[in-house]
Formats: structure tokens, C-alpha cells, sequence
């Protein structure tokens, strides 16, 4: 990824989206610049975090004043699932419908629609970019672990596909940082969550690790690396590998760059992800 900076907020760009900058303008944002205090601190764009609202307003406002074009943002209401939502112009012309469009549940958005900034504030769980330059239509997907077992990122792709015409060798694709296996303990029920899906079991990354018990001994920890499912499933769906980047930023032990909800507990903030078409 290329680092960027403005004063104090520090932001990245995926390679991948390199020659795409005429045409699309993202971000992935560190924690960094913002005037949220701890254990919020800095750029918390997390309204669910309880933080005060009118510094997530601000922090929110200083990220599409760092995004070239400044899109206005548009978010639905993630839930850990598989559904797609088309967003449309027409949703941010007034504040009613944008605040209907942003109660719709979904873990999934598609847009054709210019200076729509598709965003989601995110601390673990993995952001998925896509851009399909031959019909000018991009994708952002929420995927954290029950994501990945339902296979959230293809069916974004499907969507794409059935909506605008998009075919999976034209998509780029950027994984951005998400908590890796190093830091990711998860338990049984979530194997069988990815078990009860053909394609998510086909391509599911778990691990096994020792680590200490807290009693002097070593017991059996289970990892999984959700970035790892989704880059996989996506190449099962068509896309080319060599058009998928990963960030390889691990939220949990990077924390000084992005907040993590496991490794700090679940009180902290969420960091910026903004895709809009130019």
C-alpha cells in the first residue's frame, strides 16, 4: 500500500488502484489526526463506539476534506451477514433518504453512482475494495469472520456481476488491514460456520498454535485468517490472483496504526475505508 499524509491523519492507497486515480478516489485511514479523546484516540469514525458525536462529525468531516474530490459519505448499517445494497445518488439528496438508506441492513454495497463515497468504520473485521474499470462500478464489503463463512466478498462480486454486467477478470481488488491469525483466537462453532458453506469451507484458512495457559503449561489455540478466505474465495470466483492486493496490516498488533476490538478489549474506536467513483 502508499502511504500518504495530511498534518497529523495518515492514510493509505492500495497500489492496485495506482493507474485508477482519474477515475476512482479511496482511502484507508490510520487512527491517527483525529480530536477524539481515549480510548478513542484520534480518527474514531465509529458512531457505536460511544464516543461523542460531534467528534466522530469532525473526524468524519476531516476525512473527505483529505479524500481527493471529497465525496460525501454513504454507509448502511452493517450486520455480520451476505447482503448486498445498491446505493444511488438519489440516497444522499436529502436527509431523510439518507437516513433510511442508512438504517438498511447490509454487509455489502454497490454503486455507479459518481462522488458517492461508499464508507464503513471498521477495527478487525476486513475491507474489501473492488473496482471493475470496464463498467465503472465499485463494491466495499464488511467482512468479519461470519462474513467470510457466508462468502460476503463474492457475493458483492455476484451482485456486480448481475446488476452492471461487471466479469470477475476485470475486477481489482484490495483487502485492507484486518486482524490477522496472530492475533485471531476463534472457537469451534466457527469452523462449522465455515463447514455449513460449500465455497467458504472449500477455502477457509484455520490454524492451530500453542500458546501459554496462564498456568505455566501450553494449550491449543484455533486461529483464522479472514483475509486469507476471502482473497481465496474471490480467486474460486474469477478473479485473478495477481489482481488482488492485501494490505498484510494486522490490526491486533498494529494497534498504533488502527484500532482493533479484540486486542484492546472492545472499547475503542473504528478507522475509515472511503471507495467513491470520480
Amino acid at each position: 500500500m502508499q502511504q500518504h499524509s495530511n498534518g497529523d491523519i495518515l492514510w493509505f492507497q492500495f497500489e492496485q488502484f495506482a493507474g485508477l486515480a482519474d477515475r476512482i478516489t479511496h482511502g484507508v485511514f490510520a487512527r491517527s489526526g483525529g480530536v477524539s479523546a481515549a480510548p478513542y484516540a484520534a480518527l474514531n469514525c465509529g458512531l457505536s463506539v460511544g464516543d461523542d458525536r460531534e467528534h466522530v462529525a469532525q473526524n468524519r468531516d476531516r476525512v473527505i476534506a483529505t479524500l481527493p474530490g471529497h465525496p460525501p459519505l454513504m454507509t448502511v448499517h452493517p450486520v455480520h451477514g451476505s447482503t448486498v445494497v445498491e446505493i444511488h445518488a438519489e440516497d444522499l439528496a436529502d436527509p431523510e433518504a439518507m437516513a433510511q438508506k442508512r438504517a438498511v441492513k447490509a454487509d455489502a454495497m454497490i454503486t455507479q453512482a459518481r462522488d458517492v463515497g461508499l464508507f464503513w468504520a471498521y477495527a478487525d473485521c476486513t475491507p474489501i475494495l473492488m473496482v471493475d474499470p470496464v463498467h465503472s462500478a465499485i463494491a466495499l464489503v464488511h467482512a468479519g469472520w461470519r462474513g467470510a463463512s457466508q462468502a460476503v466478498g463474492v457475493a458483492a462480486l455476484h451482485a456486480l456481476g448481475t446488476r452492471y454486467g461487471t466479469r470477475p477478470q476485470d475486477v481489482r481488488v484490495g483487502l485492507g488491514p484486518s486482524i490477522g491469525p496472530c492475533c485471531y483466537e476463534v472457537d469451534e462453532p466457527v469452523r462449522a460456520a465455515f463447514a455449513a458453506h460449500p465455497l467458504a469451507n472449500q477455502h477457509s484458512f484455520f490454524s492451530t498454535i500453542m500458546v501459554p495457559d496462564g498456568h505455566g503449561d501450553e494449550r491449543p489455540s484455533l486461529r483464522l485468517d479472514v483475509p486469507a478466505c476471502s482473497r481465496a474465495q474471490l480467486i474460486a470466483a474469477g478473479v485473478p490472483a495477481e489482481q488482488i492486493e492485501v494490505s498484510g496490516f494486522c490490526t491486533g498488533h498494529q494497534r498504533d496504526l488502527f484500532f482493533s476490538h479484540r486486542m484492546e478489549n472492545g472499547k475503542t474506536g473504528r478507522f475509515a475505508v472511503v471507495l467513491a467513483l470520480r
